[in-house]
């Protein structure tokens, strides 16, 4: 059934957009692309699928990334307070600057509503009750090759503290062809008083190593500081992340094509279009 219902959607897609697969072509290193993606939940369904909800998947968090810049968040009651100077210095260490080459483009800047070319997209799944928004951003950017990529963090859906409901990373890079490696999760939050309650009240291990071992490490514990799941400062409360799905894919891409990446709780729309700097 949900098979079903998500390829009707793909097929509405590929209808409003009008836009299909050239040949395969090679590409060089450094060429300029608008890359453009929408993260979406999908319904969630009876499945005994491990990739659905394992107890915990713990993403690592690489040297270095890249953060799109300008992406609007959501903000929610359960959004955290304005970090600190000092909390956005720990937040964003490592984060990286791309040096600018000599071209009008900005890279990895979001780009307007206007330039996004996925709003058809964007508006069928805002129009099912199947689907929710997590992430929709487009930005460009040159594609490095494979032994230079940085990681290009991804954050989306609601904010719990500062931990947002979709994190990750995704890798595009050239090797003789496009390819795009994706290492996101969508994950959901309790509020607790206690942070480490969640190991006691769910695990027979014996002891706190054995109990972080089975869930492969809570964000909570992966995080650059505690700070990021506290509901407020003035709080001792917490939000306890406990489920994640994990979409973990790695795609040769064709430019110019539509590509979906998905599992049963959430998915992924990507449209990579070459751009011409000349």
């Amino acid at each position: 059934m949900f098979r079903s219902s998500f390829t009707t959607l793909l097929i509405m897609a590929l209808c409003s957009s009008g836009l299909f697969a050239a040949d395969q072509e090679e590409v060089q290193p450094e060429r300029w692309f608008q890359v453009e993606i929408i993260a979406f939940t999908n319904a969630e369904v009876e499945t005994d699928s491990p990739e659905a909800w394992p107890s915990f998947s713990s993403l690592p968090t690489p040297d270095q990334f890249i953060q799109i810049k300008g992406v609007t968040e959501l903000l929610t009651a359960n959004s955290a307070l304005t970090p600190t100077e000092e909390e956005t210095a720990e937040l964003e260490q490592s984060a990286i600057n791309i040096e600018q080459e000599e071209t009008n483009l900005e890279a990895f800047v979001a780009l307007s509503e206007f330039e996004r070319q996925l709003t058809g997209q964007r508006n069928t799944l805002e129009r099912s009750r199947n689907h929710r928004v997590l992430f929709h951003e487009a930005w460009n950017q040159p594609v490095p090759g494979r032994d230079t990529v940085i990681p290009i963090r991804l954050d989306g859906g609601e904010k719990y503290g500062r931990q947002a409901e979709l994190q990750g990373y995704i890798d595009l890079y050239v090797e003789r062809y496009m390819h795009l490696n994706t290492q996101l999760s969508f994950i959901e939050y309790e509020k607790s008083q206690d942070p480490f309650s969640f190991f006691s009240e769910t695990s027979s291990a014996t002891t706190a190593s054995e109990t972080m071992d089975a869930y492969g490490g809570l964000s909570l514990i992966n995080a650059d500081s505690l700070l990021n799941n506290r509901v407020s400062r003035k709080s001792d409360d917490f939000f306890i992340s406990t489920r994640a799905a994990l979409l973990s894919e790695s795609r040769r891409m064709r430019s110019k094509e539509i590509h979906y990446f998905d599992n049963p709780r959430f998915g992924m729309i990507v449209l990579i279009t070459p751009i011409d700097l000349q």
